[in-house]
C-alpha cells in the first residue's frame, strides 16, 4: 500500500463555523475552503498518497459520489476508500488506530481536527497534523505535513 492520507473534512477542508450553516456549492454539497484545497493539493504533489476518509461525512455518500464532489472542488486526487465504521468504537482516535492496525498500515499522515486524537500513542501522534475547525488546513499546517513527511 502507498503512504497512506487519513483525511476529515470538518475542520480540514470544510472550515465553516458551527454557529453558521455551511455554504452550499454548486452541486448541492457544502463548499470547501479554496485556500485548503490548495494547500491539499499541493501536498497531493509531493507525496502518491491514497486518500481514506475518516470524516463522519463518509456514512452519508457513497465513493463515487465524494470523489465526485472532490472533482467538483479541484481536488486533484481520488479518495481511495472510508474508514470502516466501528460500530464499537465511541471516537475518531479509536476508528484511527482500529483502521491503521487492521489494515497493517505503517506509512501515514493524519489530516483532521478531532480533539479524541490528541491521546494517541506519540509513534502514531508524530503522524497527526492536527488543524483548528474554522481555519482548516491551511499554510502553516501544510507546512506541518511536509516537514512530517522528510
Amino acid at each position: 500500500m502507498k503512504k497512506v492520507l487519513i483525511l476529515d473534512l470538518d475542520g480540514v477542508l470544510i472550515t465553516t463555523p458551527p454557529w453558521k450553516p455551511d455554504t452550499v456549492h454548486e452541486d448541492g454539497y457544502s463548499d470547501f475552503n479554496d485556500e485548503c484545497v490548495s494547500n491539499l493539493n499541493t501536498l497531493l504533489t509531493i507525496t502518491d498518497f491514497e486518500i481514506w476518509l475518516s470524516s463522519t461525512r463518509r456514512l452519508r455518500k457513497t465513493l463515487k459520489e465524494f470523489n465526485q464532489i472532490f472533482k467538483n472542488r479541484n481536488i486533484e486526487k481520488e479518495i481511495s476508500g472510508f474508514l470502516p465504521d466501528y460500530p464499537t468504537c465511541t471516537n475518531r482516535k479509536e476508528e484511527v488506530l482500529n483502521f491503521i492496525v487492521n489494515y497493517n498500515i505503517d506509512d501515514y499522515l493524519i489530516l483532521d481536527d478531532d480533539k479524541s486524537l490528541n491521546g494517541l500513542k506519540t509513534e502514531v501522534k508524530r503522524n497527526l497534523v492536527a488543524t483548528e475547525l474554522t481555519i482548516g488546513f491551511n499554510h502553516e499546517k501544510l507546512q506541518e505535513a511536509k516537514a512530517k513527511l522528510k
